[in-house]
């Protein structure tokens, strides 16, 4: 394997000091033209290339951000992660990323690999913010901004979806058009943005004096067979709802599904819509009725508000929710009455 050269050899083989290399690799200053040429030809010989890395060490910035995500599929860390990266390059910032699949213990590992990498700030998205996570971020001496999830604490800034917000008001929007028995299917009782969302919805309907039939509100796991599960089983509480709200477009496919497949017209008979708008929803034979927010949008809020922190002399907290827009689609309308 062919070793790496450093600058003071380059001088050494080109006969000049390393000021003059530095101004060639730099393009830089003068130099003379028969003197540019050699050490080119120095650098082409030994395929030198300046330890970039060591410089910025030496002036304390490496220029590199961390970014710690809970997994890699679906539409949204993909999406983030391309937000994240094009407001970095933007910068002349590097991104280092690492998955943890939502492993409490890979995710504090990280923050420690991370910190020995030195990088300058670390944005974090979890899929619940934990105490634990506060007490080691409030110990570390660069920043972190929390991604998805709400930190409640005026230390640790955070960028999320406004999950309960836009439940409520879809939820009002079913209302409104009529709507009084609706069902939901949830997510994980584990995850934080879903349980918002189905707060969201219940706080809804009690505002509006409707009953919180718990038959009729169901925690799944995001997929569309629970969906169809989820929805199999409201059916068998009570066959008289006139909508259903599902937490992801991908319960909500599984809910049409089972609906139809007991023959159970979407949206005369029952409307759905999703609190959310992916490409599922531009997949479903039945436009989907949703809530539209951009992951890209997270992604890039994210990075500029990591880079504000770097580059502040003081630390500061800022939250920064992204804006929605609710689409009610073929598959949401006005209940018939018989």
């Amino acid at each position: 394997m062919k070793k790496d050269i450093n600058i003071k050899e380059v001088a050494r083989k080109a006969g000049v000091s390393i000021a003059t290399v530095s101004r060639v690799f730099n393009n830089s200053g003068t130099v003379k033209e028969s003197t540019r040429k050699k050490i080119e030809a120095v650098i082409e010989e030994t395929g030198y290339y300046p330890n970039v890395l060591a410089r910025e060490l030496a002036e304390k910035k490496t220029h590199l951000i961390g970014l710690i995500v809970h997994n890699m599929t679906g539409e949204g860390i993909p999406r983030t992660i391309n937000g994240v990266n094009e407001v970095l390059e933007e910068n002349q910032y590097n991104l280092l990323i690492a998955c943890t699949n939502g492993n409490i213990e890979s995710e504090m590992k990280h923050f420690e690999i991370f910190r020995s990498k030195r990088v300058e700030g670390i944005l974090f998205a979890t899929r619940e913010f934990k105490e634990e996570h506060r007490d080691l971020i409030k110990k570390l001496p660069i920043p972190v901004v929390v991604l998805l999830q709400r930190t409640d604490q005026e230390q640790i800034s955070y960028v999320a979806f406004d999950n309960y917000t836009f439940a409520k008001e879809a939820t009002n929007k079913l209302i409104s058009l009529g709507h009084k028995k609706i069902a939901f299917i949830g997510g994980p009782v584990t995850s934080v943005n879903a349980n918002e969302r189905q707060q969201g919805f219940m706080d809804a309907l009690k505002e509006n004096q409707l009953k919180v039939d718990n038959d009729l509100n169901r925690n799944g796991d995001f997929t569309i067979e629970n969906g169809y599960c989820q929805m199999q089983e409201i059916l068998s509480f009570n066959r008289d709802i006139t909508a259903v709200i599902a937490v992801n477009d991908g319960m909500a496919i599984g809910a049409i599904n089972c609906l139809q497949d007991h023959d159970i017209v979407v949206p005369e008979k029952v409307s759905v819509l999703g609190l959310d708008d992916t490409v599922l929803a531009k997949a479903s034979r039945l436009k989907l009725s949703g809530v539209r927010y951009s992951y890209t949008d997270l992604g890039k809020k994210g990075a500029e508000l990591i880079l504000q922190q770097v580059e502040s002399t003081e630390p500061f907290f800022e939250e920064r929710l992204i804006p929605y827009t609710i689409y009610l689609r073929e598959s949401v309308s006005s209940p018939t009455s018989e």
